[in-house]
């Protein structure tokens, strides 16, 4: 590289300080006249602000300038300040040829000749957009966060100066502290602190920590104006500036006194949850075990009634006292169950639009034998002429059969009891009256709490447990319904009317009192699945006695051979099976063959249990030991 020994000579210099100008592509450097007409024009002009030279010199700098600007005289009045002092330097909006805006510095110097007159002015433009929208978006971000902090609540969010006095004081810590911020600021923070803590030094302490580490959390009791005192979650973070220097500290406090609290009371609601959860298990169980052994001497009992003809005339009361008794225990079970269902909210209700009329003849039916043990005359009315009710079938059948019972059952031998139908305004009532002991009027409300049964002694007379006005109230309500119970007193019988709305919607089909195809149901080719003995043995006794082609099998293994072997209708299943449950042997017989019927016939009936035999495919759920006459109307709705 060659050196050169001489200076540059004016021309040469005038020459390349041109060059360098025009090549500058960053800033718009270009000369003005005295009047402010553009005499020169560089590449960073042309970037800038998009016009070529030949399209700018000579034209009025003002070009540049927004119109708000122009009417305020500011280009003129920059060219007066320049010429005065020299120079001016102004940053603002200014415009560029597609007459979009950008933030711009601007220096004007003025330009005079050696005698000092003035010649013209230099002008630099420098595009600041960038610049400008990242500390807009500083400011908004530090307005954002200094609004964010001040309307927190949650949090006590304030600084410390070095030696731990407060320096700014948000609304939670107003809120949490209850120290308004007049207050407090200037006043050591040790004041928040236990006198326990302040004799100990920890909040000097936690400063001197939080100074050394960077940052401390601390957990411990904390002092409000009032004097009481909370439990907090606190954070020291140390605040230093660029060379390290300590300026204070930021102190963030969360008030736990609620978490705490919701702690315990979760950990309260776990340990019920835990217990309703075993209680519900035990109850399974135990009705499991319960209903087991009782469904074999039901079923035998129902098959001995069926064919009283064939034993000596002694047993004929036996019988019936066996299957009444039976009937009574396995009901005594389902009204515990129910109870507890109703009570924890767990009873589901599958509604729809039923005969009101049909499912009361139904619970007749299923209280025929007592009727006729008893010997009690039963007369009815059907005068309601809308009696269809959007209900779930088989608890207002329940609560139908239940009424009626109670009716029979303190209803002296040869008694009356008369069932009356009829409708006001839009509603369907039902009333049943008997003759029986009757109430006393000041105990008639209580007879719907759990484990009430009116006079006393009458337990012991009558039996059970007092749960059967308590289920039907609850049923009834569940329904939007009404129930009550009326007496003129002690030996004047008793009234129980229930009350539900009509339903008139025709569209929907509802629920009938269909007896007929027996011929059809006794053709039914029926599986019963049954791992108990005994049970499986007396079912199959009496599903044969009743006219159906019965097979058998004990595991999920038989029953499916069954299925793909031998022609099936319908299966009959218990759900507990030595190698797997019922609920396999619905879902995959079904998955073979659509139209297979099912009934799950099993000693668990909570309402998880009923759930998972519809989702398996059965079509009804019965619990241990089933009634006859409902088992006999299962297998018939199976047919239709």
């Amino acid at each position: 590289m060659s050196e050169r020994s001489a200076p540059f000579t004016p021309a040469e210099l005038e020459v390349r300080l041109r060059r360098l100008v025009e090549s500058v592509r960053d800033y718009a450097i270009f000369l003005l006249d005295t009047e402010g007409r553009v005499a020169s024009w560089n590449t960073g002009a042309k970037r800038l602000k998009q016009y070529a030279a030949e399209e700018i010199i000579g034209q009025h700098f003002s070009k540049f300038y927004p119109a708000e600007d122009i009417a305020a005289g500011k280009p003129k009045r920059e060219l007066e300040i320049a010429a005065a002092e020299g120079r001016v330097e102004d940053e603002g909006w200014r415009l560029r040829k597609d007459g979009t805006r950008f933030w711009a510095n601007v220096v004007i110097t003025a330009i005079y000749d050696p005698d000092g007159t003035l010649i013209g002015f230099g002008k630099v433009t420098r595009d600041l957009t960038e610049r400008r929208q990242a500390e807009e978006r500083l400011r908004a971000n530090e307005e954002q966060f200094r609004l964010l902090v001040e309307r927190v609540e949650e949090y006590a969010i304030y600084l410390l100066d070095p030696t731990g006095r407060v320096m700014s004081w948000n609304s939670g810590a107003e809120k949490i502290k209850q120290f308004s911020a007049e207050e407090i600021i200037g006043k050591h923070f040790a004041c928040f602190y236990t006198a326990e803590d302040v004799a100990a030094g920890r909040p000097q302490h936690n400063l001197e920590m939080a100074a050394r580490l960077g940052h401390i959390r601390d957990h411990g009791l904390r002092v409000r104006r009032d004097g009481s005192t909370f439990y907090a979650d606190v954070v020291i973070t140390a605040l230093r500036g660029k060379t390290g220097t300590l300026r204070g500290f930021s102190k963030v406090t969360r008030d736990l006194s609620d978490q705490v609290r919701t702690r315990e009371i979760e950990s309260e609601k776990m340990a019920a949850v835990k217990a309703n959860a075993a209680k519900d298990e035990f109850l399974a169980k135990l009705s499991h075990e319960l209903r087991t052994p009782l469904t074999p001497a039901l079923a035998a009992a129902s098959f001995m009634a069926e064919n009283l003809s064939e034993l000596p005339e002694k047993f004929t009361s036996d019988v019936q006292l066996i299957r009444r008794n039976v009937q009574l225990e396995a009901r005594l079970i389902d009204d515990l169950l129910d109870l507890t269902r109703i009570s924890t909210g767990k009873i589901e209700l599958h509604q729809q639009r039923v005969d009101a009329h049909a499912i009361v003849r139904d619970a007749l039916i299923m209280a025929r034998s007592d009727i006729h043990r008893k010997g009690i005359s039963v007369t009815t009315n059907w005068d309601a002429e809308d009696h269809y009710i959007w209900a779930d079938p088989v608890r207002i059948e329940q609560v139908f059969w239940n009424l009626i019972s109670n009716a029979v059952k303190f209803t002296a031998p040869s008694g009356e009891v008369t069932i009356q139908t009829w409708n006001d305004d839009d509603n369907f009532q039902f009333a049943i009256t008997d003759t029986g002991i009757g109430i006393e009027p000041g105990k008639q409300e209580s007879l719907f709490n759990a484990f009430e049964q009116g006079e006393r002694g009458t337990a012991r007379q009558f039996g059970g447990l007092g749960l059967g006005l308590a289920i039907c109230k609850n049923l009834v309500e569940l329904h939007d319904g009404s129930i009550s119970i009326s007496s003129r007193g002690r030996g004047f019988g008793t009234t129980a009317t229930v009350s539900f709305k009509v339903n008139r919607d025709a569209s929907v089909t509802p629920r009938t009192n269909d007896h007929g195809g027996e011929t059809r149901a006794r053709r039914l080719r029926i599986l019963l699945v049954e791992d108990h003995d005994d049970t499986r043995r007396v079912l199959a006794r009496l599903l044969t006695h009743f006219g159906y082609e019965v097979s058998l099998a004990s595991t999920v293994e038989e029953a499916l051979g069954t299925v793909h072997s031998q022609p099936v209708d319908a299966i009959l299943s218990d759900i507990g099976l030595p190698d797997g449950t019922g609920y396999e042997v619905m879902s995959k017989a079904k998955s073979a063959r659509d139209t297979l019927k099912g009934v799950a016939l099993t000693g668990y009936g909570m309402s998880e249990d009923v759930r998972r035999s519809k989702e398996a495919g059965f079509d009804f759920h019965l619990t241990k030991p089933v009634d006859v006459a409902e088992l006999r109307t299962v297998l018939r709705k199976l047919t239709l």
